[in-house]
């Protein structure tokens, strides 16, 4: 998936005056979730005499396709009937949402609800542009029922930022392969067991390599924009910034520095490995290109990439191969899992608790998620006989009106159809996912890098400059990592250790 990183500066202090050190779930949070949970603002009674209040809704989509107003038409009709609320969608592309959001928070164009990525938060947050969420808990009981304890990672200090979706909460690394080669050569998945615990057993990934490129001599073996060291967050908890990490699959309470570790030096020669023995792509430290559209394109075997229970059903979509997924990482939760990006109620909004209503009656509507992420029941999608969603009959992927597949982004998936092809029973695998993960020892923690924000700012520009070369193998790893790690600590990274330990200990101790 994306790269999830809390931005260097967060600024905790306009917004809710003297706020404590950390988030997380409290005792006392814990307590607002039982308390909050009893009040029910979906079931309370709706005043239809009252004029109707609009709902300003930002929500991402592929592309607006044809049925675009029906669809919104069809959410306005929807909410009129069961909330007296208009809805006014407002829907963006990733690429206009990423240009446009800041200056139309910064404008105070109307908006009552839309989706923060995590490296804006603390910017939000010391701008005004965002509501308290903890302020408005008593009119989303359902959301607060269906997120669990996931509902608290949003918390940044006493400032609720806002709400998780309902997805898949954790980000094991994989390797996708191409199902025709790897079959070809008579491989199954059963053949690989790759984990941490033996680094030799990454072995077997380099024989399958070596075998694709014996038998495909011009196949690109690995490609895309990810390697298991770009990947750490399918291998430490690093709190909010990865500066100072816990190891381990955060099993550690220690804070360390991830970029001399053992596991992370591994990573780096055998990136190094496989580009100078050709196995992945001699620009694959500055592609730009996702390894889904390198295997779309044709001479591509595998990337990696963060997987979950229905990543071949998903890739096969989005590259037109069959895939095989071999695991490279433990699976585990942290809380940037699920506060990666989170569903806020914007300052703007004229009625935050009409907002926050709003809000709470998206994460148990199944035919609202239906209706932002596959469009018209009937025209863009019909149910099947085993309770999917599938396109009609003489609808394609190119002909349709309205399809999304954004589960992703959208508050509650669960409460909708899944697409054909996944199994009937996904949601109930996700479910089953998440309730088994490795959590870790710092899951609800995050990181307030105010009091370090110049050293953040330094060692970002310090990563930037080391990390993808490195990573991919693009240089040679011992000097260059030596020369990374002596300028991380120019930069002051041993000072944001400290302080990332000193949270963390008072955390632990307030929560333990």
């Amino acid at each position: 998936m994306k790269t999830r990183v809390l931005a260097a500066v967060l600024s905790l202090m306009l917004l809710s005056g003297c706020v404590s050190q950390n988030g997380g779930l409290t005792e006392n949070r814990k307590n607002e979730l039982s308390s909050s949970s009893e009040v029910s603002g979906s079931s309370e009674k709706v005043n239809f005499d009252e004029a109707p209040y609009e709902i300003n809704y930002l929500y991402l989509v592929a592309q607006e396709g044809s049925n675009q107003s029906k669809v919104a038409q069809a959410v306005n009709d929807l909410a009129m009937k069961e909330l007296n609320m208009t809805v006014k969608l407002i829907p963006m592309t990733f690429g206009t949402y990423n240009s446009q959001i800041s200056m139309m928070l910064a404008a105070n164009e109307p908006l009552d609800i839309f989706l923060a990525a995590s490296n804006q938060f603390s910017t939000y947050i010391d701008s005004q542009y965002l509501v308290n969420c903890a302020d408005y808990l008593t009119y989303l009981p359902d959301a607060l029922a269906v997120l669990g304890e996931d509902a608290y990672a949003g918390y940044l200090g006493d400032f609720l930022v806002g709400f998780s979706v309902m997805k898949e909460r954790a980000y094991p690394a994989g390797l996708v392969v191409r199902k025709d080669i790897f079959d070809g050569l008579g491989y199954r998945t059963d053949d690989f067991s790759v984990t941490t615990e033996d680094y030799s057993s990454f072995d077997q990934i380099t024989e399958l390599f070596a075998k694709v490129k014996e038998a495909y001599p011009s196949m690109v073996c690995l490609d895309g924009t990810s390697i298991m060291g770009l990947q750490q967050y399918s291998y430490m908890d690093n709190m909010g910034s990865n500066f100072g990490v816990l190891e381990n699959y955060g099993q550690s309470t220690v804070v360390t520095n991830w970029y001399e570790s053992e596991q992370f030096k591994f990573f780096c020669t055998l990136g190094r490995e496989w580009f100078t023995k050709g196995y992945s792509s001699q620009d694959i430290a500055v592609n730009q290109d996702s390894g889904e559209i390198k295997m779309k394109a044709g001479n591509c075997f595998s990337f990696i990439t963060n997987v979950k229970p229905n990543t071949a059903v998903e890739k096969l979509a989005q590259t037109g191969y069959e895939v095989e997924v071999l695991y490279l990482s433990d699976i585990m939760k942290n809380t940037n899992a699920v506060n990666a990006s989170l569903l806020c109620i914007a300052n703007a909004s004229k009625d935050p608790a009409k907002a926050a209503r709003f809000l709470n009656w998206t994460y148990q509507s199944g035919e609202f998620n239906d209706l932002i992420n596959w469009g018209i029941k009937g025209e863009d999608w019909i149910e099947t006989e085993d309770g999917m969603a599938a396109y009609p009959e003489g609808v394609t992927a190119s002909s349709v009106g309205y399809h999304n597949d954004f589960g992703f982004v959208y508050p509650n998936q669960f409460a909708g159809h899944a697409w054909q092809g996944n199994p009937p029973d996904i949601w109930k695998q996700y479910q089953q996912y998440n309730s088994g993960l490795m959590v870790s020892k710092a899951y609800g923690f995050t990181f307030n890098s105010t009091p370090v924000a110049t050293e953040e700012a330094q060692l970002n520009s310090v990563e930037d400059q080391y990390k993808k070369d490195l990573a991919f193998g693009a240089v040679e790893t011992d000097e260059a990592l030596k020369d990374f790690n002596e300028a991380l600590y120019a930069a002051g990274l041993q000072t944001v250790i400290e302080e990332k330990q000193q949270q963390l200990d008072a955390w632990l101790a307030e929560n333990n």
